[in-house]
């Protein structure tokens, strides 16, 4: 059981038969926040400074989700593994950004520092059948000016036998002067963007898109969905109609613990002005099974057609 030091700061909401106990646990102390459907964890968001132990302290990083967790509490995210040390759970960070005249970025440490610092909690609340949560974060440079604003909006929604939908808004607007991100060029990869970093059980898991199972990585490739699974378990990514440059690109891999990555704005740098912001919708889906067990295509289907 988790330490009653821990402020539980929305205790309970009896809603739904499916959505009964959810709570919301938060440990000022770690600087994060945890989802809890009865006595399982669906996520934590660390919204305060996190670092490893040994891990050197420019890879320092909040407002990301770690762990994010199985239909049966097993967490399925790693954080700062030893071969990518800037991979952060479920995150999203861009490898080229220029604002002030600099070029720097938030995918891995480089100077002029910049990456997201939590503001405020915007929401926590129940809303209908699913869980609201809300934040304002802010990138600055050196931890200090401010170069945009973003808001997360997590909605999380009932489990049902085959899996559970967690919907992610990225709403990102410029602040005090233009800015562009990019992904990196190298081997004309395009990464950046929205990124899952999966725990070691998913070493070698089975690649699926909308295109069909996939034998080999995929790099800078347009897909709908993408989907890493084990014969027990899985995760899949949707990308929202309405996304910018739908379908996207994206890189998929499963040759060091699976990695899923919605690769935008890809090798062709996007400019955010002031008062003109991005917004970015995808869905996770965390599911038992593999994707045709789980029906991830249906439930691609029924996200499309706007059912939950």
């Amino acid at each position: 059981m988790r330490r009653i030091c821990f402020l539980i700061t929305l205790v309970v909401f009896l809603n739904t038969a499916a959505l009964a106990q959810i709570a919301f646990v938060e440990d000022p102390t770690k600087g994060t926040l945890t989802i809890r459907d009865g006595k399982t964890e669906v996520l934590t968001y660390c919204y305060g400074d996190q670092l490893k132990p040994g891990v050197d302290p420019r890879y320092t990083q909040s407002c990301y989700i770690h762990p994010l967790f199985s239909l049966d509490g097993q967490a399925l995210t790693d954080d700062s593994p030893l071969d990518h040390l800037h991979h952060h759970g479920l995150f999203w960070t861009w490898p080229v950004v220029r604002t002030r005249g600099l070029s720097t970025s938030t995918w891995e440490p480089k100077l002029p520092r910049l990456r997201q610092h939590f503001v405020r909690w915007l929401k926590r609340e129940a809303a209908k059948d699913t869980l609201l949560l809300s934040v304002e974060n802010a990138w600055r440079l050196d931890s200090k000016e401010t170069v945009a604003k973003e808001n997360v909006t997590l909605r999380v929604h009932p489990a049902d036998k085959l899996g559970r939908a967690i919907d992610l808004e990225l709403k990102i607007e410029a602040s005090g002067g233009v800015l562009e991100l990019q992904g990196t060029h190298d081997q004309n990869k395009g990464y950046g963007g929205l990124c899952f970093r999966g725990a070691p059980v998913f070493t070698g898991a089975t690649m699926t898109t909308d295109e069909g199972p996939l034998k080999e990585d995929a790099v800078h490739t347009p897909f709908q969905w993408a989907d890493l699974s084990t014969r027990e378990l899985g995760i899949s990514i949707f990308v929202s109609p309405d996304h910018p440059g739908f379908p996207a690109k994206w890189m998929i891999r499963n040759s060091y613990a699976g990695i899923i990555n919605v690769s935008w704005p890809g090798l062709t740098a996007i400019v955010l002005k002031p008062g003109e912001p991005i917004i970015l919708r995808y869905r996770i889906y965390i599911h038992r099974g593999d994707a045709a067990e789980a029906e991830v295509s249906s439930a691609f289907s029924d996200y499309m057609r706007g059912r939950f």
